[in-house]
């Protein structure tokens, strides 16, 4: 069903919304008054403030989350209720409790807008549940509804009407990149072993194209002087053809044309995967429009350090038959790098993050690559997906391989959670385990088969102690990961799987499948519970991560975006505080009213 600009507009706004009201609620930035009990073990909730009131129904779940029933929501002005399809009138409505005034709450409601008019766009041409189960990763990505906690989760601040019909993945565009010289004075390639500049660029770029650029580079002086890096083209518009105009005036620089092939963003819009060709690789550029709290350039050191992090991760992974054999945890490499340096910005430490992140690529191995007969890739993005009948695409996968919900989950489970307790507990690596980040590969009946993961070179942290394994690990690439202590490394389990990810699928399964909360979450005790049984060796690490602490900290991803603090700090990392308050942990114990 094709649906109306109007209709996709209200049904877009419903959709943030129904969320708005879930997510902000989650993180007490909105703090709901119970009413009455409704259907399906919802209750009325009624959100009071100044001259307006909401009223929905919702129930509670694991991590004290919200789970708001779609279309339930309520706008209470002047005794007359309208449905609640409008975000930012919340927004206005709640700006005093939200701490939102002058440019912050202006800044807000135009993301939000933005936001808005991503998943209209995407609601006029979304699939069936059962269709996008089955369809190519790489063009399922543009149906996909975004980060599943945060609100303003396609902003995209910096990108035009224009530049979104463009280059957004929910328009369905291909793209061409845009490949520049620049002299090494500039520019540094890295690359793993075996693989280089020459042999990268000979299987990403057809002959007449090497031939064409590399008489442009002659031009300027000697080829070998010049490292060549693809831009996307939103990128080479706002920032190249500003910010490097003296490079490119000068020589420097300069622009050797586009790619034959056509590339389609996935949801972070920067990582392009070709189209033309799918065997070669996924290119990840900077693009400095702001996104899901930061912009989303390169950081130059983890860009270089990716094809290091990737051998290094690989050599772990080769030598653990656990890893490597009984789960093929699979590794989407990062296996060459270039990072530009601005000859003026790049000098001066003390301006913002992204004006040093500006110009780079990253080259990953290409999903398709891993893939056999018969085997489908989908990303765990893709799961909680519900089409306009209300199907979800872990339900359309559950149901066609007639395994039941519980045989199924276990399989997923233990499938993605066991390599992750793994790398965690063994080898200190905590992951960036978001649901963007991994991918199931299924049979063609649907049954999981095995999880790869990628994003390493921003994506990867360690301990704050020294492991032997650490020692394998390139000094320039271990300068730059983040340390921490054992409970916050395993954070990211919290943040990016149980609580960002494992709540929503506890709930979908009830609602489509009748599968007790509880016995979804005793699916997930009982495999972290054996791999702390099996691995007793590990235990003082496993307990030194808190994994069945009776509390864990909220994550509050939402606050720290509304506060919009830090957007134009120097660091990337720094000022970010995403959590606040505890919450009771699932892991440890059942629900004795039955939520985990």
């Amino acid at each position: 069903m094709t649906l109306t600009d109007d209709a996709a507009w209200r049904a877009a706004g419903s959709l943030v919304t129904h969320k708005m009201l879930g997510e902000l609620s989650y993180e007490a930035l909105l703090e709901p008054k119970p009413g009455e009990p409704a259907r399906a073990g919802h209750r009325s909730w009624l959100l009071d403030l100044p001259s307006v009131q909401y009223r929905f129904e919702a129930r509670r779940g694991a991590f004290e989350s919200w789970t708001v029933l779609p279309g339930s929501a309520f706008r209470r002005a002047d005794d007359t209720d309208t449905p609640a399809d409008d975000p930012r009138a919340l927004i206005v409505d709640a700006r005093e409790q939200l701490g939102l005034t002058g440019l912050r709450l202006a800044d807000v409601l135009a993301e939000l807008t933005a936001t808005v008019a991503n998943e209209a766009t995407r609601l006029r041409r979304a699939p069936s549940a059962a269709t996008l189960s089955t369809m190519d990763y790489n063009l399922a990505d543009g149906h996909l509804t975004g980060h599943p906690r945060l609100v303003l989760n396609k902003g995209r601040v910096g990108f035009s009407a224009r530049d979104r019909a463009r280059y957004a993945p929910e328009s369905g565009a291909d793209i061409r990149l845009r490949w520049y010289a620049v002299h090494r004075d500039l520019a540094q390639f890295r690359s793993v072993a075996g693989l280089s500049v020459d042999a990268l660029l000979r299987e990403e770029l057809d002959d007449e194209t090497r031939a064409e650029f590399t008489a442009r580079v002659a031009r300027l002086g000697d080829p070998a002087d010049y490292v060549w890096v693809p831009v996307h083209p939103w990128q080479a518009d706002e920032i190249v053809g500003t910010l490097y105009a003296a490079e490119l005036a000068t020589g420097r620089m300069a622009e050797l044309g586009e790619s034959r092939d056509v590339y389609r963003p996935h949801q972070t819009v920067r990582t392009l995967a070709n189209r033309s060709r799918p065997r070669r690789r996924d290119v990840k550029t900077a693009v400095s429009v702001r996104n899901t709290l930061v912009y989303r350039g390169l950081n130059s050191a983890a860009t270089l350090a990716g094809p290091s992090v990737t051998e290094w991760l690989r050599r772990i992974d080769a030598a653990d038959p656990l890893l490597s054999g009984k789960y093929r945890f699979e590794l989407l490499g990062e296996v060459a790098s270039v990072s530009v340096r601005h000859p003026l910005f790049g000098a001066l430490e003390e301006l913002p993050y992204r004006f040093h992140e500006t110009l780079g690529a990253l080259w990953r191995e290409p999903l398709v690559a891993r893939l056999g007969d018969g085997e489908q890739a989908i990303s765990f993005a893709a799961l909680p997906y519900r089409d306009a009948a209300g199907e979800s695409v872990l339900t359309q996968l559950i149901t066609r391989s007639g395994d039941g919900a519980e045989n199924w989950l276990s399989r997923l489970l233990d499938l993605v959670l066991t390599p992750l307790l793994h790398w965690l507990l063994r080898y200190g690596v905590g992951f960036c385990p978001h649901g963007q980040n991994l991918v199931l590969i299924v049979d063609a009946e649907g049954r999981p088969l095995r999880v790869a993961i990628k994003d390493f070179a921003q994506g990867v942290d360690l301990l704050d102690e020294e492991l032997p394994c650490y020692a394998e690990l390139p000094a320039d690439a271990a300068a730059d990961m983040l340390r921490w202590p054992a409970h916050l490394l395993a954070q990211s389990l919290f943040s990016s799987v149980f609580s960002g990810q494992l709540r929503f699928w506890a709930e979908i399964l009830l609602d489509d499948l009748g599968l007790a909360r509880g016995d979804f979450w005793a699916l997930v005790r009982a495999v972290v519970g054996r791999y702390r049984d099996e691995n007793p060796d590990v235990a003082e690490r496993f307990d030194a991560c808190r994994l069945f602490a009776p509390d864990v900290e909220r994550v509050t991803l939402n606050r720290e975006h509304l506060a919009g603090q830090g957007f134009d700090k120097v660091e990337r990392d720094d000022e970010f505080d995403v959590r606040w308050g505890r919450v009771p942990n699932p892991l440890p114990a059942p629900d004795p009213d039955g939520a985990w």
